[in-house]
């Protein structure tokens, strides 16, 4: 037997539900008087009467995060996006080798021969043997990694972020900043010693004896390519003295690329003339023969400019090992989740037999 009592119901907080639950047993009472069809409409209106004191009756308080919505798009950390400017263009440069090869090496070959001319034809031949030295680069590896404990709970998250795709992001792009930074701070250990192996260092392009170094302070070119107070008929000469230290001073003719600061690339889009709209001290610059194309680097900060040849073959990242990202083995129930994010990629910058240079860092 049922018994209903509203004042237990104002007693316990349970009123709503019990009047629910009431009405809803009247109904299925009144139903069965009706099984004959004898008041069909009066049951159909109270069953859609049951259904809105229903939804009144939902309405009670209930977890919050229930009606949390969580966004989709993980807001990352603010960084520029010239970081990987360089790195972007080697990439498609770089030549493989096999894991195992710690050292990659080039020859260089004197070149020109010599000759003679005669009427007769009958004084010998002209007879000589080509001149090689041998340079290379070394292949280290660079890597990091992200762990989670084997009972994270937010491993397996059904949520609207996955912690693992942030953390692979993360690693990843942090392997490519490592690696970045070999490019242009070279190979050091932890007292800031470069590192000597197999007879090889690499000291980065801002330091690198492969590099020419091109003085734009006061005792050299004496230019601040990033100041505002610079003319652009200033500025264009200078960048036309840069332009043929590499083309005429060390005999490269490839197509010319510039990586500059944030800072100068601001500065170059000056316009050309304070008379009139002409075109930006950029564009000026990009009308001059050798030069293909200037780029924002954020490796490069003031006045400093690196000139790379990108289609003469001089400069390729050698690859023992693309970057990617492995797991590692858990061998027990408990153990934590662990990944590494790896490469193994040396760069080969390429110098003649008579030190002849391709790349140039230019800086003040």
């Amino acid at each position: 037997m049922l018994v209903y009592s509203k004042s237990l119901g104002e007693k316990t907080g349970n009123l709503a539900v019990n009047q629910y639950q009431f009405g809803m047993l009247s109904q299925e009472r009144d139903a069965a008087l009706n099984h004959q069809g004898v008041n069909v409409m009066q049951e159909m209106a109270d069953r859609i009467n049951a259904v809105s004191q229903l939804n009144g009756i939902n309405a009670v308080r209930s977890p919050a995060d229930l009606y949390k919505a969580f966004d989709q798009t993980v807001l990352r950390q603010f960084q520029p996006n010239t970081e990987f400017t360089l790195f972007n263009d080697l990439m498609p440069l770089s030549r493989s080798v096999r894991i195992n090869q710690t050292v990659y090496e080039y020859a260089k070959s004197g070149g020109r021969m010599w000759a003679h001319t005669s009427m007769s034809g009958q004084i010998g031949a002209a007879l000589d043997a080509v001149q090689y030295q041998y340079d290379g680069t070394m292949v280290p590896v660079h890597d990091t990694g992200f762990k989670f404990h084997w009972r994270e709970p937010r491993l397996n998250n059904p949520d609207a972020f996955d912690i693992i795709s942030d953390a692979q992001f993360e690693s990843t792009n942090e392997v490519r900043r490592q690696y970045v930074d070999y490019i242009y701070n070279g190979y050091r250990d932890a007292e800031g010693t470069y590192i000597k192996f197999d007879e090889k260092t690499w000291k980065g392009l801002k330091n690198d004896e492969r590099v020419a170094m091109v003085d734009l302070g006061a005792s050299g070119l004496n230019i601040d390519f990033s100041s505002a107070s610079v003319t652009a008929e200033q500025i264009r000469n200078a960048a036309i003295k840069l332009r043929d230290t590499l083309k005429l001073t060390n005999n490269q003719y490839a197509e010319q690329t510039w990586y500059v600061s944030s800072a100068i690339i601001s500065n170059l889009e000056r316009y050309f003339s304070d008379n009139y709209q002409s075109d930006t001290i950029l564009q000026e610059l990009l009308k001059l023969s050798g030069i293909s194309a200037i780029k924002e680097d954020a490796q490069l900060t003031g006045n400093q400019i690196l000139i790379v040849p990108l289609t003469a073959g001089v400069i390729a990242p050698i690859v023992g090992q693309a970057f990617g990202t492995v797991a590692d083995p858990r061998p027990f129930y408990n153990s934590d989740y662990i990944w590494r994010t790896w490469g193994a990629a040396g760069l080969m910058v390429k110098t003649d037999i008579n030190s002849k240079k391709s790349v140039i860092y230019a800086h003040s």
